[in-house]
């Protein structure tokens, strides 16, 4: 059963490393769009090359090449995991303090040249702790904004619960044998990493929302000093003439560039105008184009104007459609006697 269990740790190790190079590249391939600043970008990269060093830790460990407690680099390597966590969290929750002076917090990963890395990795998981209470406290000031942003209590809790087992295991890694340790951390890291990328294929739109209801918050009285009609005017001439909507990739950021305005001053505009976020805006014009070409083309299949309109993926569209329609692609057509694609 052991074997077993450290040959699967072993292959989730492999797969972490994978996966971790795989959104560094995606991450950067849409940077502009995901990424609100270069402090931004920089603690992304920093947490995913930790992520990935970590698991290549575990992995010799676990083949017999490598003595964890006595590696220096990797006790180093958890604080700047730590560390990046949190620098890439306040980067979105507290865009308006984002400041490389934030980065001394990476100075504790010269702590292994002093102390031993058996007593080292509890005083790095410590910091996570406070880091991570740190970024609950700042979702949780969000709440308000729940109709905007609506975080999945399932995956809220399984997060919080893989967040704890970790603590639990960073904390008793002076009492636990090596491969205990190597065997239940690797395993809980993989978990994070393969939820990570379920959550961005799953919710593709999830840091866009999440950068949305951040810009609300710290958006107050930003248009005092601007022409608000003549702006809205100008952002429905951008969306009905140019459909700039049909971009799968559009953002926040990309849309307030047009408009010559902050991300904080366009959230601010399109709540106070039309009642709702920036990711609803966009998907209410998208289905709306969609039922007019699900008329208009009878012979086009639904994802190829699934596509066409803006959305990622098929399951995107359509679940985006009966939430507004109350009905299926397929369903308005067949309701509209036009049979089903």
């Amino acid at each position: 059963m052991e074997s077993i269990l450290t040959l699967f740790t072993i292959f989730n190790s492999g797969f972490s490393i994978i996966s971790c190079l795989l959104l560094i590249v995606i991450g950067f391939h849409k940077a502009d769009a995901l990424l609100p600043t270069a402090s931004a970008k920089l603690s992304m990269l920093l947490m995913l090359l930790a992520l990935a060093t970590l698991q290549l830790f575990h992995y010799l460990s676990l083949t017999g090449d490598i003595l964890l407690f006595r590696s220096e680099i990797y006790g180093a390597t958890l604080f700047i995991a730590t560390s990046s966590f949190y620098l890439f969290s306040r980067a979105f929750l507290q865009p308006d303090q984002d400041s490389f002076r934030a980065y001394l917090l990476l100075l504790p990963a010269v702590l292994p040249i002093w102390i031993p890395v058996k007593f080292v990795i509890p005083i790095a998981f410590v910091f996570g702790t406070v880091y991570s209470l740190f970024i609950c406290w700042q979702l949780y000031q969000l709440r308000d904004s729940r109709k905007f942003f609506q975080l999945e209590m399932g995956v809220f809790i399984g997060f919080s619960f893989n967040a704890i087992l970790i603590l639990l295991v960073g904390l008793t890694a002076t009492i636990l044998k090596e491969q205990i340790f190597v065997l239940t951390y690797s395993n809980l890291i993989g978990f994070s990493i393969l939820a990570m990328i379920y959550l961005q294929l799953r919710f593709p739109d999830l840091t866009q929302k999440a950068q949305e209801v951040v810009a609300m918050r710290y958006a107050s009285s930003t248009l005092k000093n601007l022409d608000t009609q003549k702006l809205n005017n100008q952002l429905i001439q951008i969306l009905k003439q140019q459909k700039v909507y049909k971009d799968s990739e559009l953002s926040l950021s990309g849309l307030a560039t047009q408009l010559g305005i902050s991300n904080h001053q366009l959230s601010e505009l399109i709540n106070s105008h039309h009642g709702q976020g920036f990711s609803q805006l966009i998907r209410d014009y998208r289905v709306a184009d969609a039922k007019t070409q699900l008329i208009e083309q009878p012979k086009a299949s639904v994802l190829s104007i699934g596509l066409d309109v803006g959305f990622s993926s098929q399951s995107n569209f359509y679940t985006a459609f009966k939430e507004i329609t109350g009905e299926t692609p397929g369903q308005f057509r067949k309701r509209l006697g036009m049979g089903e694609d």
